[in-house]
């Protein structure tokens, strides 16, 4: 039985998915009273900017 690697397009691909669900989770709302302390939010912050970098390297790897 062989099983077919996948490309760097298609981890590529999967990567960028994988990333864009962690970023919509740190974007998600939260139920009352739990909110994020200020820590939590400059760390959400800066944890979706640099989803955002590593989405950009992503795309330009694709070309």
């Amino acid at each position: 039985m062989s099983t077919e690697l996948p490309t760097f397009e298609d981890m590529r691909r999967r990567a960028h998915r994988l990333l864009g669900d962690a970023e919509d989770e740190l974007r998600s709302d939260w139920r009352s009273g739990t909110g994020p302390t200020r820590e939590q939010s400059q760390a959400a912050l800066e944890a979706r900017q640099l989803i955002a970098q590593a989405k950009a390297a992503l795309d330009r790897a694709a070309r």
